[in-house]
């Protein structure tokens, strides 16, 4: 995301992965970030990361973080991953078919 695009009251997206217990198996997980302030002279932002005590983040965290909440689909094993462009257009056409 382009820092340039963060307003005080936003809410966006950050993705990552990890491990789903005492198991080599991974997962994909999304968390919600509220913003609360941009100073955009010094480059950073005061956000709510996961409902968490408002912290500063940097450029380069923000840079990771998304306008929209991605799609994730579930894996065999338990898991889930992020969607591919084909599964997320099947997604739209069913919704728009119903």
């Amino acid at each position: 995301m382009k820092f340039e695009k963060l307003q005080p009251g936003m809410t966006v997206y950050d993705v990552g992965r990890h491990k789903m217990g005492n198991t080599t198996l991974t997962t994909v997980a999304v968390w919600v970030v509220h913003v609360l302030e941009v100073d955009a002279e010094r480059r950073r932002v005061v956000a709510s990361w996961n409902t968490n005590a408002p912290r500063t983040y940097y450029e380069r965290d923000v840079a990771k973080w998304r306008e929209k909440a991605p799609m994730l689909v579930g894996t065999i094993m338990g898991g889930r991953r992020l969607a591919t462009r084909e599964e997320q257009k099947a997604a739209r056409s069913a919704v728009g078919a119903a």
